[in-house]
């Protein structure tokens, strides 16, 4: 079931379109990540969803409805940078936040202890590192027991070992049943953690899917015969084929990931295609996410 619907949201800052015509579906359950370079519009979007930032044009929904108030008391969100109090402790930090959510401070131990940090829960927010105050902001957002968690670069700035623990808590949180929409320019991020992604660049959704399914591990084989157009009606037979394009002279074959050179060749030659020319190429995440941008540039 959708949990949000986007419906050609756009926001234009003067001149400058931050967010263009944006269409998003993101069902419940999943953790879905907003993919794309700094300026490229997903804190805007985010904004914009949460009602903090009006939108130009368009309209989004909630749990099928126009979002309200009381819709965003079942959104958890962090969209900047952790703001506590640096002399109070992580617990009187988080009484606060139960005085400004209306939440019974019962629930302060509980979201301590799934953030990490019941331990150190009476020592000053100034005294932690920057893994620590981000995950007392995850705790704070978890407050309310929220429906979703919407975190915009939850783990920028953080050292190797902060964002592997973000990353884990992330997945932890997701595993409880909640909706998380994570926005990341940093693709390792998304393809760790995230279900679904969302690609956006200059404001523009170019790409959208699963991320098993759009960033996997490619298999390209490069294939070429004296026949290419008798090749190119085999190949669709191919039991590993997914798809294919031509490269001039050559043809370019997606397969899945458990194809090999040896089992194409045999496969043609059962067909009665001899090849003149065949190359295997892997493509790494970096390069998908990479082409998928200068394709869209």
């Amino acid at each position: 079931m959708p949990i949000l619907n986007i419906q050609n949201l756009h926001k234009e800052y003067g001149r400058i379109t931050a967010v263009n015509q944006l269409n998003l579906t993101i069902e419940a359950g999943s953790v879905f990540g907003l993919l794309g370079p700094n300026g490229s519009g997903k804190t805007t979007t985010l904004g914009m969803i949460l009602g903090v930032t009006n939108p130009t044009s368009g309209a989004y929904s909630w749990f099928g409805e126009t979002g309200s108030h009381e819709h965003r008391k079942r959104i958890g969100s962090i969209l900047e940078k952790p703001n506590f109090y640096p002399t109070f402790s992580a617990y009187k930090n988080l009484q606060l936040a139960c005085l400004i959510k209306e939440v019974q401070e019962s629930r302060i131990d509980e979201v301590l202890e799934q953030v990490g940090l019941f331990e150190r829960r009476h020592d000053p927010f100034r005294t932690y590192s920057l893994g620590m105050k981000q995950r007392l902001a995850i705790g704070s957002a978890l407050l309310a027991n929220p429906d979703i968690l919407i975190l915009d670069e939850p783990t920028n700035g953080l050292d190797p070992k902060g964002i592997s623990e973000i990353r884990q808590l992330i997945i932890e949180i997701a595993q409880s049943g909640k909706t998380i929409i994570l926005a990341s320019h940093l693709l390792d991020e998304v393809q760790k953690v995230c279900s679904e992604f969302a690609i956006l660049n200059f404001g523009n959704l170019i790409h959208t899917g699963k991320v098993d399914d759009g960033f996997g591990d490619q298999v390209l084989i490069e294939v070429s015969a004296d026949d290419n157009l008798t090749l190119e009606a085999k190949i669709l037979g191919y039991p590993l084929y997914e798809k294919h394009r031509w490269l001039k002279d050559k043809i370019e074959i997606h397969c899945k990931s458990n194809a090999t050179a040896t089992d194409l060749n045999q496969y043609l030659v059962t067909n009665g295609i001899y090849v003149n020319h065949l190359t295997v190429i892997k493509k790494n995440l970096e390069q998908q996410f990479m082409e998928i941008l200068s394709q869209n540039a």
